[in-house]
């Protein structure tokens, strides 16, 4: 009779160690998706903050008054300064795939609009015009899709039906 008492204190034992062992797993699953939406999110952030500041800095490089010689190296110089290219290789490691060819997408309307600026064209031209679209659009989608991925259903950048916009 004493053998029953003690299979049945081990058997509680293992129940007892078991549950605790799998609550604990579960947490550190919860905290660790949790972790890596916050660096999901705050990389984002950081993208897009990037793509916008190469987008101005190109934007008042052509209006600055430099010698034409230099306009392709300052106009290079910007482009490269905010961290674009290293954030997106960090985005193509921890980034869904939907997410990275948004952001290359981003990315080649941005290096295009730089090339027709080192090319010689200026903000008033209709190109330049049509590249600011482009990449309007482009950065729309990014954000859409980034968005998407952190859980936010609904994009911001993009009007409701029935809101008037």
């Amino acid at each position: 009779m004493e053998w029953i008492s003690l299979v049945s204190t081990a058997l509680g034992a293992i129940i007892g160690v078991g549950s605790t062992l799998l609550a604990d797993r579960v947490r550190w699953r919860r905290d660790r998706a949790g972790q890596d939406l916050d660096v999901r999110r705050q990389m984002y952030a950081d993208y897009t903050a990037a793509l916008s500041r190469i987008r101005t800095a190109l934007h008042e490089c052509v209006q600055e008054d430099i010698r034409a010689s230099e306009r392709p190296r300052r106009i290079r110089e910007v482009f490269l300064v905010p961290g674009a290219y290293e954030i997106r290789h960090q985005l193509a490691i921890v980034a869904p795939p939907e997410v990275v060819e948004a952001a290359r997408s981003a990315f080649v309307v941005l290096r295009d609009t730089r090339d027709l600026l080192v090319a010689g064209a200026s903000v008033d031209d209709a190109a330049y015009a049509e590249a600011e679209e482009e990449l309007d659009a482009a950065v729309a989608e990014l954000r859409t899709v980034m968005r998407l991925d952190l859980g936010a259903p609904k994009s911001i950048t993009t009007p409701s039906p029935g809101s008037g916009r």
